[in-house]
């Protein structure tokens, strides 16, 4: 049986039935029984006025329906929660997300109904992670159904499972050699605490991005990534993802893989960076204190 996700496309969808079903039912029965009975009002223009309910309903469900299609099918903001994919999205991004990407999926239920293409290596994903169903996370997908993947301090090897010279993505069926190279023991302003991080960058699927390890002699009270090694087989209709954090991160290593049905879709585009307060204000809240468009663009 299909999850259900209580988002807010969930609460969307429930808006956009109930304003539906009462303009319908408006329009074919309650309308004809008030002009029967007599009681239509008119305003000073001439158009009939509404009983209150009625008028809420037919007024806004044109708005909550094309939003709920332009964010269930094509694009969904989302908002980056943590630090797991510095240095290339911090805390405080706002980015839109493809939903169309892999395929048309329903709303709440995320059940695919067209496919369209299969997730491959190096893409940013949203999805629903397996230990929290109900909430998003975002992380780069290393690995696809089928793939061997051993990481050797910090050399990543995969190795396709293949069928008719391809792989369940459409890539090839080569193993695949991607070693963590040096850049900077510098990092940018915006990662916290920067100064316990090296740069460095790697290369998937032609898709060259940065990663930050934490820099030697710095300990986080576990193995560091660049000390350790591990084998993972994914099983079929699951998939393997890391942050570009690889020392700040808890993603498939800690809690295993992505079902395919909880893939939200693809990262696309930062459009906003919003600073918020040091200290809750409102609420026990965080309050945005600055906003800036200069980190946009598209997201590799």
């Amino acid at each position: 049986m299909p999850s259900i996700y209580f988002d807010f496309g969930f609460y969307l969808l429930i808006a956009a039935l109930i304003t539906g079903i009462v303009t319908l039912l408006d329009k074919f029965f309650w309308q004809k029984k008030r002009v029967e009975a007599g009681t239509v009002e008119y305003d000073e223009k001439g158009k009939e006025k509404y009983p209150g309910l009625i008028d809420i309903c037919r007024s806004f469900f044109p708005i909550i329906f094309i939003v709920l299609l332009l964010r269930s099918f094509l694009f969904e903001p989302y908002r980056i929660p943590s630090g797991s994919m510095n240095p290339g999205l911090y805390d405080g991004d706002f980015i839109l997300v493809n939903k169309f990407a892999y395929g048309i999926r329903l709303p709440a239920f995320n059940t695919k109904l067209i496919d369209v293409s299969e997730p491959k290596r190096g893409d940013v994903i949203v999805f629903h992670p397996p230990h929290e169903p109900q909430q998003a996370y975002i992380k780069r997908l290393i690995g696809v159904p089928g793939d061997r993947i051993e990481w050797n301090r910090g050399t990543l090897t995969i190795i396709p499972q293949c069928t008719d010279g391809k792989d369940i993505s459409g890539q090839g069926c080569d193993p695949i050699t991607i070693q963590s190279e040096f850049v900077s023991d510098k990092v940018e302003d915006l990662v916290p605490q920067g100064e316990y991080f090296d740069t460095y960058n790697e290369t998937i699927s032609n898709n060259t991005h940065d990663l930050i390890y934490l820099t030697s002699g710095v300990s986080n009270g576990r193995v560091k990534s660049l000390d350790d090694r591990w084998t993972e087989v994914v099983p079929e209709g699951k998939y393997f993802a890391m942050g570009d954090n690889r020392d700040g991160s808890q993603d498939s290593r800690a809690w295993g893989f992505i079902h395919e049905e909880g893939i939200i879709g693809k990262a696309a585009y930062k459009w906003l960076f919003v600073t918020f307060t040091d200290e809750p204000v409102l609420f026990g809240k965080h309050l945005p204190k600055g906003i800036s468009f200069s980190r946009a663009g598209a997201i590799n």
